[in-house]
């Protein structure tokens, strides 16, 4: 595929039947990136190219997600991609990881992680969840509010998140610029590279299943799943690095507030003023920066 910045080698692993797409950059230690909705492994791209020098960078696409496979009968509920997301990384027989996760890649990365933290050296924390807020009044009492809730949550509108997503390609054409704070950097050619796995209809059908499941109720799929993360992370002394867009209308200041408190053992919080929800186009050198360094003192830490 001819996408800038994106000269990696495409890989496929069959996983629980399905073609998982993934690029496998780099050698050393493993470095798995896990990214959310509606991107997939080309959010990662500066991130790969600035550590693969050194490390293994592993990024996987989520089944429904780039050029992974995109079967119309498919469970796209956050509980199977964390079940698929074990299998591919028990095919690659992964272990030692630093597991770095982003929007949904936190659901799903997160949620595997706490039931195999024997795999997991480090964690690398982006703007995300791994937790729920214990009512829907609590969540809506935060400030600054997270306005980008309310707005997800109109897509679960019947027709209109169906025509919004999967018709006009929305989420990537419309909500991807809105979580970017440097959109000079969303050339023409960047925002195909984004397009590009989502050609037709049926290809974005996994983008619309995962907004849809943004949790805002108890009643909603994702919120037990949240909830039993939550449980698993408080307390866990895992070393972790925490790096947050600070302009993000989704994961606002108190996401990273609690995932401080839950995850006692982490290096100083790295805060980028200006960069959104897609950090990682925002400010890669940052994010590259704080997980070389992460790394490079834990692993003096430990020796």
């Amino acid at each position: 595929m001819n996408l800038p910045d994106y000269p990696f080698t495409s890989r496929f692993a069959d996983v629980c039947g399905h073609r998982m797409h993934y690029v496998d950059e780099g050698q050393g230690e493993t470095v798995l990136l896990l990214h959310g909705n509606p991107t997939w492994s080309y959010l990662y791209r500066h991130v790969i190219t600035g550590l693969s020098d050194r490390y293994r960078c592993i990024a996987p696409d989520h089944l429904g997600f780039g050029y992974s496979d995109k079967p119309a009968d498919a469970d796209y509920s956050m509980r199977a991609h964390v079940m698929r997301l074990e299998a591919f990384v028990q095919t690659m027989g992964l272990r030692d990881i630093t597991l770095v996760v982003q929007d949904w890649g936190g659901v799903i990365g997160l949620s595997w992680a706490v039931r195999h933290k024997s795999l997991v050296k480090r964690l690398v924390v982006l703007n995300t969840a791994g937790f729920v807020a214990e009512t829907p009044r609590e969540l809506a009492a935060l400030r600054p509010l997270p306005w980008g809730f309310p707005m997800l949550w109109s897509l679960r509108i019947p027709i209109f998140g169906e025509l919004f997503v999967q018709g006009l390609a929305g989420f990537v054409r419309y909500l991807v610029p809105l979580g970017i704070t440097h959109r000079e950097r969303l050339t023409r050619e960047v925002m195909n590279g984004y397009l590009a796995p989502y050609p037709t209809w049926g290809s974005r059908r996994a983008q619309l299943a995962a907004v849809r499941q943004v949790p805002m109720r108890p009643k909603d799929s994702a919120w037990q799943l949240l909830r039993e993360t939550g449980a698993e992370l408080d307390g866990w002394t895992v070393p972790t690095q925490l790096v947050w867009g600070m302009r993000d209308p989704v994961f606002v200041p108190w996401f990273l507030e609690q995932f401080e408190k839950r995850l006692p053992n982490h290096a100083p919080t790295v805060r980028i003023e200006d960069a959104n929800h897609f950090l990682q186009d925002d400010r890669p050198d940052l994010i590259i920066a704080a997980i070389r360094s992460f790394m490079t003192k834990r692993a003096l830490h430990a020796a």
